[in-house]
């Protein structure tokens, strides 16, 4: 019987992968897992080197151009495990990271979606849990020049729940698509991410779905470690499909300045 379905993508990111996949197979070796790959247009040989190196790995190619959301739905349309597992390939994880999660979803059938504890690689804290986003909070993060936010420091705290702390479990408005310990019965009724969105938001808009008859929780009893590269500063293209999931965010949830 499989407990768990681990999904993952990879847009040419065969070299996250070689970082994962030692960490990953023990941890769903624990939990009886399959792990479901969705190789969408890559060229860097992912597909042919995880057939070679992990071939317990089913892989999906995907040759259309589609966003984190979507690919994700394309595992779930296929997955068999009861918990769904939603994370980046840019991580590594502890042997017991799945089986402290399951336990824990055994334990509280009106948790829907449940995140651990997510560590930058030097042990400090991603701030990844988030109240709803106001356009006020979206405005300091992403257009505020760096030298201006030290000004609003107790706001920006705020919107990722810093006055709450990370070191004790509580129900989390926005819990971040980097790493979401699911339901899977309840993903599929939901028809999974909205995908509609291409790349930022389709996670803050699947909580609030789950919200409608579940909780969302932070459970800080276990870790992960995530190479956080913020492509949205990077990149304009990225910044480009930040805006337009905002706008689709905004358009679906209501216009909301400051909360």
């Amino acid at each position: 019987m499989i407990n768990v379905t681990i999904s993952l993508l990879s847009y040419n990111q065969r070299h996250e992968l070689e970082k994962l996949l030692p960490s990953l197979m023990p941890a769903a070796d624990l939990v009886h897992a399959e792990i479901l790959l969705v190789d969408n247009r890559s060229s860097d040989g992912v597909s042919k080197w995880v057939h070679k190196n992990y071939p317990v790995v089913n892989s999906l190619f995907n040759p259309r151009k589609a966003g984190y959301g979507e690919n994700h739905n394309h595992n779930l349309q296929r997955a068999c495990g009861r918990y769904f597992v939603i994370m980046n390939s840019d991580m590594i994880i502890a042997p017991n990271t799945f089986s402290v999660l399951r336990d824990y979803m055994d334990q509280h059938p009106d948790v829907g979606i449940v995140s651990p504890k997510v560590l930058n690689e030097d042990g400090t804290i991603q701030g990844l849990n988030k109240r709803y986003p106001t356009l006020f909070d979206l405005l300091l993060r992403r257009l505020m020049p760096k030298f201006l936010q030290c000004l609003f420091r107790r706001r920006l705290d705020y919107y990722e729940m810093r006055d709450v702390g990370y070191d004790h479990t509580y129900n989390v408005p926005f819990l971040s698509g980097a790493f979401m310990f699911c339901r899977t019965d309840l993903l599929k009724s939901l028809g999974g991410f909205d995908p509609g969105y291409f790349l930022y938001f389709e996670d803050v808009d699947l909580c609030r779905r789950v919200q409608r008859t579940h909780r969302t929780v932070y459970y800080p009893e276990v870790s992960v470690v995530h190479f956080w590269e913020r492509s949205a500063h990077k990149d304009w293209r990225y910044t480009a499909y930040f805006f337009r999931s905002a706008t689709r965010y905004f358009s679906k949830w209501g216009y909301r300045f400051f909360r």
